[in-house]
C-alpha cells in the first residue's frame, strides 16, 4: 500500500512552510552576506559534523560530509575568484572540481581522480551498494581536511572559517 497524503500531511505542510518562510533562527556562523564565505563555512561545517559522525561510528555520513565538505571547500574558492556566478549554482556535485581545472586552480589529474573518487565511491557508498568502513570514512574525513586547510591557506582567509 502506498504512502498517501493522508498518511504525512501535517509534517509535509509544516516543511514545506518552514522553507517558504524567512524570519528564522538561522544556523550559527553562517549568517553573511558573501556566498562565498557562505560556502566556506558549509564546508567548515561539513568538516566539523564529520569528525563528530566518525567518532560516534556513523562512517557512511562522515563520507558523505567530507564529499560535501571538498564540493562547497572548491564553490568556495570558485566564488572568492569569480569563477563562478553565484545566481548560477553548479548543476551537480563534482561541477566545483572540474571547474576547479578549467580554470587552472587544480590540476587535470587530481580533478580527474578527485571526480572518479565521487563517481565510483560516494554514491555507492551512500546507496549501500559498498559499505561504509571505519578506515574509507577517516581517509576520507582527513582528504576532505586537507584541501579545505589548503585552499583556506592559499586564500588567507582562515580567519573566516568556523571550523572545529
Amino acid at each position: 500500500m502506498p504512502i498517501t497524503l493522508d498518511d504525512i500531511e501535517p509534517e509535509l505542510s509544516d516543511a514545506e512552510a518552514a522553507f517558504r518562510h524567512g524570519g528564522q533562527n538561522s544556523e550559527r556562523g553562517l549568517d553573511v552576506s558573501d556566498a562565498g564565505l557562505v560556502q566556506l563555512r558549509k564546508a567548515c561545517r561539513s568538516l566539523s559534523g564529520a569528525e563528530k559522525l566518525l567518532t560516534d561510528g556513523y562512517y557512511t555520513l562522515t563520507i558523505e560530509a567530507a564529499f560535501t565538505s571538498i564540493e562547497k571547500t572548491f564553490l568556495f574558492w570558485l566564488l572568492y575568484e569569480g569563477h563562478q556566478d553565484p545566481a548560477n549554482p553548479p548543476q551537480s556535485h563534482t561541477t566545483a572540481i572540474n571547474r576547479s581545472s578549467e580554470v587552472g586552480f587544480i590540476s587535470e589529474e587530481v580533478a580527474s581522480r578527485l571526480d572518479d573518487l565521487w563517481t565510483e565511491n560516494r554514491a555507492q557508498t551512500y546507496y549501500q551498494d559498498a559499505i561504509a568502513t571505519r578506515e574509507r570514512a577517516e581517509t576520507m574525513a582527513a582528504l576532505s581536511t586537507r584541501i579545505h586547510r589548503q585552499i583556506v591557506h592559499l586564500v588567507g582567509l582562515s580567519h573566516e572559517c568556523i571550523c572545529g
